[in-house]
């Protein structure tokens, strides 16, 4: 009896064993693990013109930087980074929200387009694509677009809105992947059509028949991640983006991953049902700090952290680079990352400003208005790239006309600032709090590098630049003089350097929203947990009321003479 009951309780145990291991391996099959990198702006070697002859700033490292800051030139080192990270990372699928060429031209979603193919076929990772507003800008249409990248999302699709890059594509465990193209093809703005609205509203029922989890992806944000974003919509948040979040939050969507804004970010709102929607914002894989998102969803939570390209492999880099600008790279790779994004700011921001500018209002080029306009945009250019310090001809000399005495730094001039405190909003977590060295400074030069620029350009370019920002045009018999110079440092320049700070330190320099921006744990789909910090609001009545707030504190802060400047 004894020998026989040994076997028996042998198989017991291994059965027992079995059992186990099979309740474990299928609670962990209901998670499910994505990596998201957004922006990544690619152009391959080929369309690029030596190192050596690339931009040539000002700088004997950072020569090759670019208006937008991006590291072009690093870009096949830094997405091979990337794609190691999510393979290593056990990484199911991998979501890229747009953005994928620098220009929409074919060269460069042809060479994109390789890398990834490559990827997916050694790994068995699939990635799942959406297009950008760079995407179908040049030479590739959305037709172009969905066949060069077939393999990833398009022939995968349960469901395509025709004519557009929008798709639904079944997920793992339950979950199901709801891409929305809301481009204007060939313009640098976001468009939603009543077909697509509808569209989607079908998805989201189908999803709900099905008794699939929908999560969502577009490239323009969801929801405001600061303050003043929400004032142009479509330029920066998707069009009409309030109803877009609150109709997918009501019909179960929780999170939705989003790019564009080159910036590490995650808010919230809460419809007036209750619903919730996360935007999960990811920055530019190939911008400082060269970040991308991790994410884990599971019965139990939605774990998002965020990692970073920190070493690249320099074999892959293109010829020309110097043994500096190599010994940089490979011992800090973030260090010569901020560097190279700090350095293009300096000598690449007004002009990529003024490209925009012009774009958004229409302006062609050759045109009168054009002219007048560019040459405003000149003005400020060498303005803004004054030295902060010297006895003449810098910002100091100019400020000392009206009695300001400068704050000491080791800033180079006032895009410098704007280079330092605008990668700390790239970073996600910001906090520029308006009495900082930075912004205090930023006041101060502001104040100077204004008075400037209307005192030495044109009349008629003065008011382009006016036209331009939405502000009236000044009277033919405005002395823009030096005593004009001096009248202006010491009146309207300050209350508006005052107001625009104070603006630009609570919307868009510190986290405004919750939750924490890199690292958090969040509630997973079918449960409501409740989040400290700041919602976002979705009705057009609440964000009247943020802006009002905004502009209430602004006034007593001038009142109070908060600003040291």
């Amino acid at each position: 009896m004894k020998k026989a009951f040994k076997p028996l309780l042998g198989i017991l145990l291994a059965l027992s064993l079995l059992l186990s291991l099979a309740l474990y391996a299928g609670a962990a099959d209901n998670s499910l693990k994505i990596f998201v990198a957004s922006d990544i702006h690619y152009r391959p070697y080929s369309a690029l013109p030596p190192l050596s002859q690339a931009y040539n700033l000002d700088d004997p490292i950072f020569h090759h930087g670019n208006s937008k800051s991006m590291l072009t030139y690093e870009g096949d080192a830094i997405i091979s980074a990337f794609l190691k990270a999510a393979e290593k990372a056990g990484a199911k699928y991998i979501f890229l929200p747009g953005d994928h060429s620098e220009d929409g031209y074919l060269v460069e979603h042809e060479g994109f387009v390789k890398i990834l193919k490559a990827f997916q076929k050694r790994t068995g990772i699939q990635v799942f694509v959406v297009p950008g507003n760079h995407d179908t800008y040049r030479d590739v249409d959305i037709e172009d677009f969905m066949r060069l990248y077939a393999d990833f999302g398009y022939k995968q699709a349960l469901a395509r809105l025709e004519g557009t890059g929008s798709y639904t594509a079944e997920l793992s465990n339950g979950y199901r992947l709801l891409a929305i193209d809301a481009i204007l093809y060939n313009e640098h703005n976001s468009g939603i059509t009543p077909e697509l609205f509808a569209w989607i509203e079908q998805q989201l029922a189908q999803a709900r028949k099905d008794g699939k989890k929908l999560i969502a992806m577009t490239h323009y944000s969801a929801l405001e991640h600061f303050m003043i974003q929400g004032f142009v919509d479509g330029l920066l948040c998707i069009d009409q983006h309030r109803k877009f979040s609150t109709m997918l939050a009501d019909a179960g969507v929780k999170y939705i991953f989003t790019g564009h804004m080159h910036a590490n970010d995650i808010a919230y709102a809460a419809t007036d049902k209750g619903n919730k929607l996360f935007d999960i914002q990811a920055g530019s894989l190939t911008t400082y700090p060269n970040a991308y998102r991790d994410v884990t969803f599971s019965d139990k939570s939605v774990a998002v952290k965020t990692g970073y390209v920190d070493k690249i492999d320099a074999s892959l880099l293109p010829k020309g680079y110097s043994k500096a600008q190599l010994k940089m790279i490979k011992n800090d790779f973030p260090a010569y990352s901020l560097g190279y994004h700090r350095a293009s700011f300096r000598s690449q921001l007004i002009p990529s400003l003024a490209e925009m500018l012009a774009g958004t209002l229409k302006l062609e080029e050759g045109s009168a208005n054009y002219e007048a306009f560019d040459a405003a945009m000149n003005a400020v250019q060498a303005a803004c790239s004054l030295p902060l310090y010297g006895q003449t001809d810098s910002v100091e000399a100019i400020a000392r006309l009206a009695g300001v005495k400068l704050d000491r730094s080791g800033y180079v001039n006032l895009l410098d600032i704007a280079g330092k405190v605008y990668a700390g909003h790239y970073a996600g977590n910001e906090n520029a709090p308006p009495d900082s060295l930075e912004m205090r400074l930023f006041g101060q030069a502001l104040n100077a590098i204004i008075a400037r620029a209307l005192a030495e350009m044109p009349l008629s370019s003065a008011n382009a630049l006016f036209a331009a920002v939405g502000l009236p045009a000044v009277k033919s018999d405005l002395p823009l003089t030096l005593d004009a110079k001096i009248i202006y440092m010491r009146t309207p320049a300050k209350v508006v350097s005052r107001q625009l700070l104070f603006t630009l330190g609570q919307g868009i320099f510190n986290d405004w929203s919750a939750p924490d921006d890199l690292n958090a744990t969040l509630e997973p789909y079918g449960a409501q947990w409740a989040l400290p910090g700041r919602a976002v609001s979705l009705t057009d009545l609440g964000f009247a009321a943020d802006i009002f707030g905004l502009l209430g504190g602004m006034g007593l802060a001038i009142a109070r003479n908060f600003m040291p400047f």
